[in-house]
């Protein structure tokens, strides 16, 4: 795969106690019939811990956004939450940027400016969430480069 983005997510959902990274991957394998679950990578806060969540193999495409070949082309990272309704709080858009976007960019060259949500992609979608503040995720990325 010739990786030059990384799409930034969220689940609709309340993040819970539990790992609502499983019930997502039912979801896309039982209900929408995909192979696996859409993105590459998510996180959760699971017992009060963000955890990185692993998804499909970066061998293969994603199944988080067809427009423009995307799911060809973008690291596809889900935050679990509805953003819609909270914001992320800091440490979260902290970790998140140290365990799995910035060693992306790293390691496959993306500039800061290819973290996109999926807004950019489908405008009448919220995704990541009205409350997920881009600019503040990618000013906490370039401080780690």
């Amino acid at each position: 795969m010739n990786w030059q983005y990384v799409m930034i997510h969220h689940s609709l959902t309340k993040d819970g106690a539990v790992v609502d990274w499983n019930a997502i991957r039912r979801y896309h394998i039982e209900v929408q019939g995909w192979q696996d679950i859409g993105y590459h990578f998510g996180l959760e806060k699971v017992r009060d811990i963000y955890q990185v969540q692993v998804g499909r193999s970066l061998n293969l495409p994603g199944a988080h956004c067809k427009q423009n070949n995307m799911n060809s082309l973008a690291i596809g990272v889900c935050v679990v939450g509805n953003y819609d309704l909270v914001s992320p709080c800091p440490d979260q858009l902290t970790f998140l940027a140290r365990a799995i976007i910035v060693p992306y960019l790293r390691k496959y060259d993306i500039p800061i400016k290819n973290v996109v949500t999926h807004h950019d992609y489908i405008p009448y979608k919220t995704c990541p969430g009205k409350l997920f503040s881009m600019d503040i995720l990618r000013q906490i990325c370039t401080e780690m480069l």
